[in-house]
């Protein structure tokens, strides 16, 4: 791996020691400068977990990704720099369901630094900028979003948040502190890219976080929220999904189905 040109790609130039305010640092350009998207799964381009290809798919053809490609890469990011980390295994909170889904459809990071835990994890749809402090019942506020988390048993821990007044909490998912390798999550990788039952495999979407709000693309619509108002601009077919998907994403997945 380049780190420079990955530290490039972030539009990031500051410290590189191992320490929480570089970790912060880096975290936030992470997920401002790089898209989480499913788009390989939608347009038949097998996802592997393989490091070298999530670098090169992220860096070199300046693209985005989901929890195992992103929080892959970023992985391998904070080893390069001399960071203390490990992956975690998630379960996500399916809002219609009103319940967990399985465990190992989402990988997070965890960081030990100065004998404290951080909760880091630049690969969710709609992640949180900056790394979340290990603690539990202790609201964590970062741009006007309210983190808490709760532990459900001896081994579960829920990650919620609030986008008002922080009395009212969503799950966002829950994990364990277990250690886990990247090749534990294979058999979820390859549900999310093969199973209808799979989110990312129903719909296609591709989002990125803004100082300001956050612009998100799916096929009908193209969502741009600046200061919490919240513009709607309609994709009319494929062609204009593409259009958009370069406008604002900087990248075209038909021009690369062609190459």
């Amino acid at each position: 791996m380049d780190l420079q040109k990955y530290l490039h790609r972030i539009k990031y130039d500051g410290a590189l020691d191992a320490t929480l305010a570089t970790l912060s640092k880096l975290h936030r350009a992470h997920v401002s400068h790089i898209p989480f998207e499913n788009l390989d799964i939608h347009y038949k381009q097998w996802i592997s977990l393989d490091h070298d290809k999530f670098y090169a798919k992220i860096v070199d053809r300046k693209r985005g990704g989901f929890c195992y490609e992103l929080n892959g890469l970023f992985y391998e990011v904070l080893q390069t720099l001399g960071f203390e980390t490990y992956f975690i295994a998630c379960s996500v909170y399916i809002q219609p369901l009103q319940n967990f889904g399985p465990y190992f459809a989402h990988v997070a990071l965890v960081v030990e630094y100065k004998h404290e835990q951080w909760l880091v994890d630049v690969g969710f749809g709609s992640s949180f900028p900056e790394p979340l402090k290990l603690e539990f019942e202790k609201p964590q506020k970062l741009d006007g979003v309210i983190y808490c988390m709760q532990r459900i048993n001896d081994t579960e821990i829920s990650l919620n948040r609030s986008f008002d007044d922080g009395e009212t909490f969503t799950p966002m998912y829950k994990f364990t502190m277990k250690p886990r390798k990247l090749s534990d999550f294979q058999e979820m990788c390859t549900f999310h890219q093969t199973s209808e039952q799979s989110p990312l495999y129903q719909k296609k979407l591709c989002s990125i976080a803004k100082s300001n709000g956050r612009i998100t693309l799916t096929p009908n619509h193209l969502i741009i929220t600046e200061d919490n108002k919240r513009t709607e601009i309609e994709v009319k077919d494929e062609q204009d999904f593409q259009q958009k998907l370069e406008a604002y994403f900087g990248f075209q997945m038909i021009a690369q189905n062609q190459s």
